[in-house]
């Protein structure tokens, strides 16, 4: 090798450049797999019980093919206009997007016709709709996260910051203590980030014809289903497509607007049908102005404090994610700035609102900002020196040790928590040990197949040929 061809090698190349070597696609399914069937066994009574609300749209939808919520036999999804509903013209509607529960009603349709139903087995038949739902999406979305990590560092890099990019985000962070309820946050997080990834698939270009406009239209009908499902990361997803027109694919821009308007939609029909207009929103029909954008800067400084203290407590990883994204290297910079105005963006909403999140687990407002923080972790890997990365690699893994414990304990024990206290992990440790312990309705079903998976999983990492350049870390 002559020197000029070795300085080459040694210098970072274009982390958008196509791989030499990419992921085999049974590592990427066993990845998702382990990770899915993790959250379905966490699902618990707790939340079951206390998100009531997300399986009485549902409900109605496929039972009664109602959008409004009054009519349910069962006493646990008999809604009362009160905090989350409101009523609208002598009907009681959810202040939610309806994206959550059209898609809990295409997970329940089947098991319904299968003759499970709320009434007769509502745990079980809740769990069921959450994991086909909520647990998949969040499992999808730690997927993208992987993806996005692996177009980012060189060709030729080992695994362990890819891994740990998803790890952390999967069960690192409140993504996890959210991923047993069917929550539209956690639906609409996973659309929005594996959009992201598809999109940053298609700026390598290395595709041509009908896969780059099905990525596109995807990319697209995957950011209309984000705002149709939940209003919180609507400003990051427009910021994600002003990352695909920043590409300049002209010839995909047609597939791209119409996946957009597919995903929208939804969204646009529901209004019209509910409240005489596409675009008059649950949250402004039902006057929820806690939501409302209304800048203070009383209320500004309150929030930065609330969420930094909350972040702090609960997903510490977040800040060594935040940190890398700043370290991220030139040839990265539209990404590294796409990233970073989306965080931007959802923090510029949710500091200048009066809502908080009310009762949660962690920061709840700030679930649709956990994938793209994770993704900044490659940041690390990017560094000159592996003695240098090394010492950080151990030390974020630390990091995301204890965010993995925080969360366990918060997916295993419930987000309903509405007194804030400085940290809930004692708290729910206590309430555990002391025999307050939750059912878990699927975790007799998936226990073996979750052992296999981590099994599987484990033995396709010991087996893979490590990169020719081994200094890659």
């Amino acid at each position: 090798m002559t020197l000029r061809s070795q300085n080459e090698h040694e210098k970072i190349p274009c982390a958008l450049a196509p791989s030499a070597k990419p992921t085999p696609a049974r590592l990427k399914w066993l990845l998702l797999l382990t990770l899915w069937l993790a959250y379905g066994f966490a699902i618990n009574s707790g939340n079951l019980n206390a998100f009531a609300l997300q399986h009485a749209g549902v409900e109605a939808y496929v039972e009664r093919h109602t959008l409004y919520l009054e009519g349910s036999s069962h006493q646990r999804l008999q809604v009362q206009p009160v905090v989350d509903a409101f009523l609208y013209e002598g009907h009681i509607y959810p202040a939610k997007q309806p994206g959550q529960f059209m898609a809990g009603a295409v997970a329940y349709f089947p098991l319904h016709a299968l003759g499970l139903s709320y009434a007769r087995d509502y745990l079980l038949t809740a769990a069921l709709v959450t994991f086909l739902t909520a647990s998949l999406a969040t499992a999808a979305g730690a997927l993208a996260v992987y993806g996005v990590a692996r177009e980012f560092l060189p060709a030729g890099s080992k695994l362990f910051w890819p891994l740990l990019c998803a790890l952390s985000y999967g069960l690192g962070t409140t993504a996890f203590a959210y991923s047993g309820i069917a929550w539209h946050d956690s639906l609409a997080t996973g659309y929005l980030a594996v959009a992201f990834y598809l999109l940053v698939r298609l700026s390598r270009g290395d595709e041509r014809g009908r896969s780059m406009a099905a990525r596109a239209a995807a990319a697209g009908g995957l950011l209309g289903l984000t705002i149709t499902t939940s209003m919180l990361p609507s400003f990051m997803a427009a910021v994600v497509a002003l990352y695909f027109f920043s590409l300049r694919r002209r010839e995909l821009l047609i597939w791209f607007v119409l996946g957009g308007l597919v995903g929208l939609a939804p969204l646009l029909v529901y209004n019209a049908v509910c409240f005489g207009n596409p675009v008059l929103l649950p949250n402004v029909a039902g006057n929820y102005s806690d939501t409302y954008f209304r800048p203070s800067w009383g209320n500004f400084l309150s929030k930065l404090e609330f969420y930094a203290r909350m972040l702090t407590l609960y997903a510490p990883v977040f800040w060594a994610g935040l940190a890398g994204l700043l370290l991220l290297p030139s040839r990265l910079r539209r990404e590294q700035a796409t990233l970073l105005v989306m965080l931007f963006a959802l923090a510029a909403y949710i500091l200048n609102i009066e809502a908080n999140g009310t009762c949660q687990y962690g920061p709840r407002y700030l679930l649709p900002a956990m994938p793209f923080a994770c993704v900044g972790l490659t940041g690390f890997g990017l560094l000159r020196g592996a003695g240098i990365r090394k010492v950080l690699a151990a030390s974020v893994s630390a990091c995301a040790l204890v965010s993995f414990l925080i969360n366990l304990v918060g997916a295993m024990h419930g987000a309903m928590l509405c007194d804030f206290p400085h940290s809930a992990l004692g708290m729910y440790l206590s309430e555990m040990w002391n025999g307050g312990m939750r059912s878990y309705p699927l975790a007799r079903w998936l226990a073996l197949p979750l052992c296999l998976c981590v099994a599987l999983l484990a033995h396709s990492l010991a087996t893979r040929k490590p990169p020719a350049d081994s200094s890659l870390v």
